[in-house]
């Protein structure tokens, strides 16, 4: 996934930086990065950002596998 398709996956779908972060397990930062294209997009961030879309990812289950609340 380029950088452009990503930002606009995770802005067509309501998602801020943080959330992407938090989804990903990384700082908002390195999020910019992805979305500026000052770094190319992992391919396991690209797959957890469509899982996401696709509802196949929820914040719940990530918080029943990590033991953390979700973003606000």
């Amino acid at each position: 996934m380029t950088n452009p398709e990503f930002a606009v996956l995770m802005y067509e779908h309501g998602l801020r930086q943080s959330d992407v972060a938090w989804i990903c397990g990384v700082n908002v930062r390195q999020v910019r990065a992805w979305v500026i294209g000052e770094t190319d997009v992992p391919q396991y961030a690209a797959l957890l950002l469509q899982a996401h879309v696709e509802n196949l990812l929820t914040p719940e289950w990530l918080c029943s596998k990590i033991d953390v609340e979700p973003p606000k």
